[in-house]
């Protein structure tokens, strides 16, 4: 009898009933939930992480800044896909009361600052210590200087205030590295202090898709090499056998008994035909030419939304959508200057801003990069008559762009903003990508939709 295995609520596959004991203590020696259903011989295995709660909080400034939301939105991401719920807040302390962890995250521009610095305001509360430590040691690979200022009669002490302070003025580059090296180190951090708390391993915050690829991979390697042990061992047997060929058989020690009694001359003439005809019976191999393979061209991509809501409390301000645009090669033909088409409804609820540029303002407002203008343009001059008539913006890149297989191209940072809509109804955003003098398009996995 097989059982079901689900994970995530999603069948992975099935596994002999008695091996199920011994599946139970791996699952709990790793730190993964099991749920055994006996009445539907089912297992259902969830996240080390299940039911845990963190909280991210922006800086205390009103509303906090587009940059705050940004790294706290890929802390967001990184720890979703581990099994925690994650929330993101502007400034709503209660939030951190019932939660395992809750960090606070805050940019601070100093015109007096050389390097950046990151700043852990640590109470006298020792409830936190342990977290702190986690986040202190990952933080400290970033290659940031951190340090650590005690702060007395600290209002929110159970929460965890790191703070990027930073030159005034400093480069659009530099800024994106800092937060890709917050943003990784800060989740790692955490998921160090659950790993260390709970006495789990990290393969319990791994999601379905990632372990499914870890395991099918390590059973690839392990069939492949089987399987070129069988091709071995034919090819053994056959250099044996060639070998073995190469001594006389029993047919020529008989002959050679028999020619005994004839002269010298026949002895000789009847070994040398025999010998002729021990020849004649070794099988000669040449070596195989091998064919090229022949690789079936592939071309395709996946294309989806990464993006962060910002919504104010007041009524009179719109909500602002920061969005990026992720386009990934997964095939093995290079896609060539790719064009954007977002699509957006309401047509007349939705702004479009960021730093897309009007085609006749390219030449004087494009940043100047090492080999050229870069940066993203409308396609066309009229682009805002077309977005209102058919709600749809196509964006193109200024500079000849490829996205050779594996890699990613990413249309970053587009801002959308839109005043709160009547009940029931809702802003969607999707997304087109057309590539190689648009022969080839492919659709957003996923959509942008905001309800109210």
């Amino acid at each position: 009898m097989d059982v079901e295995v689900y994970y995530s609520g999603q069948r992975g596959g099935t596994m002999p009933y008695a091996a199920l004991p011994a599946f139970r203590l791996f699952c709990k020696q790793n730190g993964f939930q099991l749920k055994w259903d006996s009445t539907n011989k089912r297992v259902d295995l969830d996240s080390g992480l299940k039911g845990k709660v963190c909280v991210l909080f922006t800086g205390i400034s009103s509303g906090g800044t587009a940059y705050e939301w940004e790294v706290l939105g890929n802390v967001q991401k990184f720890l979703s896909d581990s099994g925690m719920e994650v929330v993101l807040s502007q400034n709503n302390p209660s939030l951190a009361k019932n939660t395992d962890v809750a960090i606070r995250f805050s940019l601070k521009e100093m015109r007096v600052l050389e390097k950046p610095r990151l700043i852990f305001f640590q109470s006298e509360d020792e409830k936190r210590q342990d977290l702190i430590k986690c986040l202190r040691t990952e933080m400290q690979q970033s290659g940031i200087p951190c340090h650590y200022k005690v702060t007395k009669n600290q209002k929110q002490p159970s929460i965890v205030h790191i703070q990027l302070q930073l030159p005034l003025f400093t480069e659009v580059s530099k800024r994106k590295l800092y937060s890709e090296k917050i943003s990784l180190h800060l989740a790692s951090g955490v998921l160090e202090y659950f790993q260390n708390g709970l006495h789990i391993q990290p393969m319990a915050f791994l999601p379905p898709n990632i372990l499914k690829l870890f395991y099918s991979t390590m059973l690839f390697t392990s069939d492949k090499e089987s399987q070129q042990g069988e091709e071995e061992k034919p090819l053994a047997e056959e250099q044996n056998t060639i070998q073995e060929s190469d001594q006389p058989s029993a047919e020529v020690i008989d002959l050679n008994r028999e020619v005994n009694s004839e002269s010298e001359s026949e002895r000789e003439e009847l070994l040398i035909l025999a010998e002729e005809e021990l020849l004649e019976q070794v099988v000669t191999i040449h070596p195989v030419e091998e064919v090229p393979e022949q690789v079936e061209l592939r071309t395709t991509a996946e294309v989806y939304f990464d993006y962060t809501l910002i919504h104010s409390e007041s009524v009179e301000k719109p909500y602002l959508l920061i969005g990026t645009l992720q386009v990934k090669n997964t095939g093995n033909v290079e896609l060539k200057n790719p064009i954007v088409c977002l699509r957006v409804s309401p047509v007349d609820s939705i702004k479009m801003g960021g730093q897309v540029l009007p085609p006749k303002l390219v030449e004087t407002m494009a940043v100047q990069g090492t080999s050229g203008l870069k940066g993203w343009r409308y396609l066309e001059d009229d682009w805002f008559a077309q977005a209102m008539e058919r709600g749809e913006y196509w964006i193109a890149p200024i500079q000849p762009v490829t996205i050779v297989p594996e890699s990613t191209e990413s249309f970053q940072n587009f801002q959308i903003s839109f005043m709160k809509q009547e009940a029931g109804k809702g802003i969607v955003v999707e997304g087109v990508v057309l590539c190689n003098d648009q022969t080839v398009h492919f659709s957003a996995n996923n959509r942008i939709a905001v309800s109210f």
